[in-house]
């Protein structure tokens, strides 16, 4: 187990000790989302973000600066300027398609790095999202926080077939697993895990680890209006 995997275990366990739904926030790419992979949430028409994150990987750190914005009704668009080196700036947007019906997914379709800054594939996507908070208190016979399921097809940085969960387990903590079968990044396929802590109702703190080696870090602020 590397030094990072042990340093982010042990920096989620506290924050577990800290809390009491952490709300959607961008992942390390800008889009909102999980780590890397999107998921159905959409900022408010006229609310906005902003958003650092960090991969530090044999001490190279690449790092990311992300906005949105909540250009209309269920979409949200905005840009990322990663640093590793070298500059690039990564153009997202997204658009949910269906609202999540008690008999349907939420879906959700956009595109991450549509310049293809990073990999030689725009990574367009279409997600599934559906509440398994149902299903995870029917096995368990357990009460818990609420848990959604994401299962999406894609290309580019979320190549072929991605898919992730993240549960509420506080009004203050989410927790997240994500899995990316194959990737135009330096791994063909990838597991993450993660957590995000809400110091308050704006300010966000990420924490992951990618593929179980490189450690993932970031901030963001949410304001609702302009």
């Amino acid at each position: 187990m590397s030094r990072y995997t042990v340093s982010a275990v042990l920096a989620l366990v506290a924050l577990l000790a800290f809390g009491a739904a952490a709300s959607a926030a961008p992942s390390v790419f800008g889009t909102s989302g999980n780590i890397i992979t999107p998921d159905d949430t959409i900022l408010a028409s006229g609310a906005f973000n902003i958003a650092y994150h960090g991969i530090s990987t044999d001490g190279d750190n690449a790092n990311f600066f992300a906005a949105n914005v909540g250009l209309l009704p269920n979409l949200e668009v905005g840009a990322t300027v990663a640093t590793d080196g070298d500059t690039d700036v990564l153009i997202n947007a997204k658009y949910r398609v269906l609202a999540e019906a008690a008999s349907r997914p939420a879906v959700t379709i956009g595109v991450i790095d549509a310049g293809q800054q990073l990999t030689d594939d725009s990574g367009f996507y279409i997600l599934l999202s559906k509440s398994l908070t149902p299903v995870v208190e029917s096995a368990t016979e357990k009460t818990v926080g609420p848990v959604r399921g994401h299962l999406g097809f894609g290309s580019g940085v979320v190549q072929t077939i991605f898919a992730a969960l993240d549960w509420t387990v506080t009004p203050k903590l989410s927790l997240m697993l994500e899995v990316i079968s194959d990737s135009e990044l330096p791994q063909d396929s990838m597991f993450n895990i993660g957590g995000r802590y809400a110091i308050s109702d704006d300010l966000r703190l990420d924490l992951g680890l990618i593929d179980f080696d490189d450690l993932t870090y970031g901030i963001s602020y949410q304001a609702l209006k302009f």
